[in-house]
């Protein structure tokens, strides 16, 4: 029985057929990696502008104007959110404090801490300044964003206002 190999002509067209088939599935990855950082910097800059701004102008607004303790760079307040991220009433139907929330920024990045959390946590990060301003009865919260990610880029402020119960 006679042997037959591969013609010079089989190796190259394998070759070719290899090639173009490796460079369809680089560009495949190229573009899911381009689609994945995009999400993650769409992600990111979903936090800065506007999630973690309305959670704390949410839990603030539940909080009373007195209870306040606002500076630049670090603030805090009574809540009545407990660990479960529920709002507590005693049974005259008035709020049942939990302690305070605290907020302070540190290394461009801004920590909170609950009552019953032992130590902060990093909530948000690329921040330059956040502070809180009262302002007419209400309070102004400013998130100053430095945010240079994989896709995007965005400097700027985020304001929002909150006002707490009276």
């Amino acid at each position: 029985m006679k042997q037959r190999g591969l013609t010079l002509v089989e190796m190259l067209l394998a070759m070719a057929l290899s090639f173009v088939l490796l460079t369809a599935m680089v560009g495949t990855l190229r573009a899911g990696q381009g689609y994945f950082l995009a999400a993650l910097d769409a992600v990111a800059l979903s936090d800065c502008q506007y999630r973690v701004p309305r959670e704390i102008v949410q839990k603030l607004t539940a909080s009373t104007a007195e209870q306040v303790t606002a500076g630049n760079g670090t603030f805090a307040f009574a809540t009545a959110y407990d660990q479960g991220h529920e709002f507590r009433l005693d049974a005259q139907g008035r709020p049942e404090w939990q302690g305070l929330t605290s907020y302070r920024l540190e290394g461009g990045r801004l920590l909170q801490k609950e009552p019953w959390e032992q130590a902060p946590r990093s909530i948000l990060r690329h921040l330059s300044g956040v502070s809180l301003r009262p302002k007419n009865g209400a309070y102004l919260l400013t998130v100053n964003v430095d945010y240079q990610g994989y896709t995007r880029t965005f400097r700027g402020e985020v304001t929002m206002w909150a006002n707490p119960v009276n």
